[in-house]
Formats: structure tokens, sequence, C-alpha cells
């Protein structure tokens, strides 16, 4: 605890003071043709920054994808299924990120990256910004309706994920673990929304429905659901692959305000492996080698996942040997002491590439499995 207060008052010394009063709006983009009482609402859902919607959209693509090498579906019902998803990830991403940037005001306005979202620069009010998550999660969940009864149920441990993640920078170092959680359970999603049970969730959900219909609780009948639940292994493992996955990313990612974040309050997993007293920028972080431990975790649970499924010779190359691929090349790259290195890996080399290379990988395999 001593030493950490040290390092703390040492990142202090880096960080450029708080100015309270309201700072101008950022540099137009495209939105800058729309109305101004607009803008701020789209900038809370970060259509302005559409690389994240990668983030969120391939779990559930991932989800999809396994459920219909499982099943054996049709083109026409995974490109459907991922059709309707679209949409409620596009809702759904806007939601979560409302609801981050609430939680987190105070401290974005202590983060020079963050100072201009909406909420920090004063553009929307946070009871604005409350009505606005409200609005946008009940949008996306009236999506469940264009979807199988089963998805309801999946979709609960996701959104309870979304609205812990914020509140655990308070709490814990581990707020990119509480992340992982959440994000990748859009395979569990996307799996639901292709008519498949993972969980085992059938039981639960009649329970709740028998529950709503007599407007009484009947707690047996929902022990004996919950002890029907089942694990599908080969897509628990691909699941736990993605929630290291998250993880490796976001350390990338909050590389980019380090030496903001603990004079802002931020409690993140990066100072932990931190040396601010170290006589080069190389050295001041040492997440490097727990970023490598990650990807060779992630590579390894991928190719479990493959053994478990079953999976070919074409999976292996694509999500497994060419995810490998991709992170040994980030991590060989990514200057973590740069924040636009970081940036850059964050929103295009890892995005694009290790998660398209485990899609391929997926889509390979399932087009292998129609022919």
């Amino acid at each position: 605890m001593i030493e950490h207060k040290r390092r703390s008052s040492s990142f202090k010394l880096a960080t450029a003071p708080y100015n309270e009063a309201p700072l101008p709006a950022p540099t137009p983009s495209w939105l800058s043709s729309l109305p101004d009482a607009v803008v701020p609402y789209l900038q809370l859902m970060r259509l302005d920054r559409p690389n994240g919607y990668w983030y969120f959209w391939f779990p559930h693509a991932f989800g999809t994808l396994l459920a219909a090498i499982k099943q054996r579906s049709s083109l026409q019902e995974l490109l459907l299924s991922n059709l309707i998803l679209l949409w409620g990830i596009l809702i759904m991403r806007g939601a979560t990120c409302t609801w981050n940037d609430t939680v987190d005001v105070e401290f974005d306005r202590k983060v020079s990256r963050c100072r201009n979202r909406p909420l920090a620069r004063k553009a929307l009010s946070v009871t604005q910004a409350n009505l606005f998550t409200a609005a946008q999660t009940l949008v996306s969940l009236a999506t469940l309706a264009f979807l199988p009864p089963l998805c309801a149920v999946y979709a609960v441990p996701g959104v309870v994920g979304w609205f812990c993640y914020p509140l655990a920078k308070r709490f814990t170092y581990y707020p990119q673990v509480v992340l992982g959680f959440p994000m990748a359970w859009g395979i569990y999603m996307g799996a639901a929304s292709m008519g498949a049970d993972p969980l085992h969730f059938a039981p639960l959900l009649e329970a709740l429905t028998s529950v709503i219909k007599l407007q009484a609780l009947d707690a047996d009948m929902i022990i004996r659901a919950l002890l029907q639940l089942r694990v599908d292994w080969p897509m628990a493992t691909f699941y736990a692959a993605n929630v290291v996955w998250t993880l490796l990313y976001e350390l990338i990612y909050s590389h980019q305000d380090a030496a903001e974040d603990i004079a802002a309050g931020v409690k993140n997993l990066v100072l932990l492996y931190s040396n601010p007293d170290a006589p080069t920028l190389q050295e001041r972080f040492g997440t490097m080698p727990l970023l490598c431990r990650l990807a060779c975790a992630q590579v390894l649970l991928l190719s479990a996942a493959g053994s478990l499924g079953g999976f070919g010779f074409l999976y292996s190359t694509g999500a497994v040997a060419g995810t490998a691929a991709a992170l040994a090349t980030m991590l060989s790259r990514v200057r973590l002491e740069n924040p636009e290195s970081c940036a850059w890996w964050f929103k295009v080399g890892n995005a694009k590439y290790a998660g398209g290379f485990m899609v391929i990988g997926l889509a390979a395999e399932y087009g292998a499995c129609l022919i």
C-alpha cells in the first residue's frame, strides 16, 4: 500500500490540471451536418466512433456460427439472425456507452482523452443521459420480439454485467476482467438467436413463465430448473477465450490513460504493473508479460474449443493459427508507452485481424458442414 501511494504521487505530476469550466464541442465530423441538439446524444452512442461495433458484433457472430455448425442451420437462417442482432447491437452499444459515461462523468472530466465527451463537457445533464439510457435499453430489448423467446433469459446476464462494469472501476483494480464477461456473453446471445440452448435455460424460462401466469412464486420449480442447467463445453471454452481476448485488448486500450487514471481515482489493472520511476518510457509499463500470457491462453482455449467441438483443419488454420499470428504481430509491434499506438491496435489492428480470423475459422468450418 505504501508503494502504491508513492506511485500515485508520481503519476499526478504528469497530469494536466482539471478546469471546471464547460469545454467546447469536439472537432466537427460527419455529425456536424446534423442539428446541434441531436449531436450529443449520437456521441453518447459512439456513432462517431464505429470501430467499437466490431467488438460488440464479433461475439454474437461467433455464437451464431457455433450454433449453426452444431445444428447444420441454413445460410438464410444464419444471415437473418445476424441481421436482427446487428440492429440490437447498434442500440445496445449506445445504451452501454451512455451508462458508462454517466457513471464516469466526474472521472472523464479529469482525463484529457475523455473531457470532450457530452456529459463531461456539460452538453447534456445526467438526467437526460439516464433517460436516454432507459430509452435505448427498451429499444434494444424490443429486438427480442424478433428472436426466439429463450433469448429473453439469455439477455439478463449480459444486461447485469453491463450495469456493473463502470461501477467496478471504483472498487477493484480488475474492471477489465469484469468487462470480459458481458462482452463475451454475446456468444450465448448469438447461439440463442439461432434457436440453440447451450446452457439449457428452457426449463428456467418455463418456470418463470409459470410464475408470471400464476402470479405466485414457486421456488421449488425454479430450483429444479436451475439444477437442470448444463454446459455446452465447446461453446463455453470459446466463451472463455473471448473473456481472455477482452481482457487483452482492454489492457492495451487502458494504457492510453494510465498516467491520468490514478489522479482521477480510476482503478485500473495497468496501474498494478506500472513503474513510473523507470528511467525510460518503454520501461514504465510492465504489462507486456501479462499480455503475452493472455494471448497464449486465448489461443490454447480456441484450440481446446475446436478439439471439444470436433472441428477440422479449416477452423484450426483460421481461428487458431490465424488468431495466434494476429496477436503475435500486435504484441510485437504495439508500443504501450505510446497512446497513438495503443489506440490504433485497439481500434483497427486487433479488432479487424484477430476478430476477423476467428470469424473466418468458424465460417470455414460452417461451410465445410454444408458441403
